[in-house]
């Protein structure tokens, strides 16, 4: 297994242990889907040359935080920092290591709540 794809899995194992399996996807699920969802979704790696091999990398990984109800947004932030607290605690990325943000989406017939958590862990 790639080292990318063990920070993939480690990352999707800590969502479901965090939301359970039926909440978790590394795909964007169908539309009927209960919310709120997590989606792991891009990821990005880039080889910097830290020691005389030059196989050192620096990995990003998109993680979507889905929810339909705008009532329930607390909830959604809430959800964001469990996933970005297991992320420093796996992986001891630093605060600065990571992005997130909530944005509002309108791209379906029902208004939707959208977090997205990028996180920079070095593999």
């Amino acid at each position: 297994m790639s080292p990318e794809q063990k920070v993939f899995t480690r990352l999707r194992r800590l969502c479901v242990n965090l939301f359970g399996a039926d909440s978790v996807y590394d795909y964007l699920p169908p539309s009927d889907v209960s919310y709120p969802f997590v989606f792991i979704g891009e990821q990005f790696a880039q080889t910097y040359r830290e020691h005389k091999d030059g196989r050192n990398k620096d990995t990003q990984i998109t993680i979507h935080v889905w929810h339909n109800d705008y009532r329930k947004r607390g909830e959604l932030s809430k959800m964001i920092h469990q996933i970005e607290d297991a992320i420093v605690k796996e992986f001891g990325v630093n605060g600065e290591n990571y992005s997130s943000q909530i944005i509002v989406d309108n791209t379906t017939s029902v208004p939707l709540m959208h977090g997205i958590i990028e996180p920079n862990i070095k593999i």
